[in-house]
């Protein structure tokens, strides 16, 4: 799949600017709205969590550093989160260019999850500048962030690879992903820590990818340093895994797409 990425770049940068344009076309703040989308969202959980239910989750206190704690964890989700269900749609929303042209199908997912990345830098640059205005002053640590981003990615396409099979086949498969990622999101440490999580339960929320995903972009921007080896082996494990385990999978349906889009 790495050297079909390679063989079709070109393709697949088309595709990813394709899709911003399209996500951002007439708007007139633009790719802005990655960043004021989560925020607010991330209004609404500070005014419950913070102002209501008066919790706090950092030793700091305060709104403001509640707000940066769920921001922290809120982008990379949502990037997450956007990505696969791009992803498990891209067949079917381009059924003329999968059923006229011969070329991997996997670009389409691929490059769904590549448009998502890309708007999580961007949201992410505004952070890390929002950081550093209040005095964050980590930099060294920054250059992990490319890091978390390309596990990111390659999870959410081993995903995408397995849940795009399965829509192409089965179109229940989106609003069932849907439901599956609304209730993954309450078991994932976002809007709490994980040492809330009580302590039969912790080593299962632990072995949780995106558990281990948020924990390591937070220890990077709020932290400052860099997440140990121990920290992200689950999310490696996962996402080697489900990225093998997807491309299988996507094998062996793909030879059947032009028939059933």
């Amino acid at each position: 799949m790495f050297g079909q990425m390679w063989a079709y770049r070109v393709m697949i940068g088309g595709l990813v600017r394709r899709e911003i344009r399209a996500r951002y076309v007439g708007s007139v703040l633009g790719i802005f709205w990655t960043f004021l989308s989560p925020l607010c969202l991330l209004l609404v959980y500070v005014f419950v969590f913070s102002t209501i239910l008066q919790v706090r989750f950092t030793t700091e206190g305060g709104s403001l550093s509640f707000a940066l704690y769920l921001l922290a964890g809120l982008l990379p989700w949502l990037a997450f989160q956007e990505g696969i269900i791009k992803a498990t749609t891209s067949i079917v929303d381009n059924a003329g260019i999968v059923k006229a042209t011969h070329f991997p199908a996997a670009v389409l997912v691929i490059s769904s999850v590549l448009g998502t990345c890309v708007t999580l830098i961007v949201s992410l640059t505004l952070l890390v500048v929002t950081l550093m205005l209040m005095g964050y002053g980590f930099w060294w640590n920054l250059a992990y962030l490319p890091v978390l981003i390309v596990l990111q990615g390659i999870l959410a396409v081993g995903i995408g690879l397995i849940t795009v099979s399965l829509h192409t086949l089965v179109r229940d498969t989106l609003p069932v992903l849907q439901m599956f990622f609304m209730m993954w999101f309450y078991l994932t440490p976002i809007i709490y820590p994980l040492a809330y999580v009580p302590e039969r339960w912790a080593t299962v929320f632990s072995w949780n990818p995106a558990t281990s995903l948020i924990t390591a972009y937070r220890t990077v921007l709020l932290d400052g340093k860099i997440p140990s080896g121990t920290d992200l082996l689950p999310f490696c494990v996962w996402a080697i895994f489900l990225f093998w385990f997807g491309r299988a999978v996507f094998a062996w349906v793909e030879p059947i797409f032009a028939d059933v889009v």
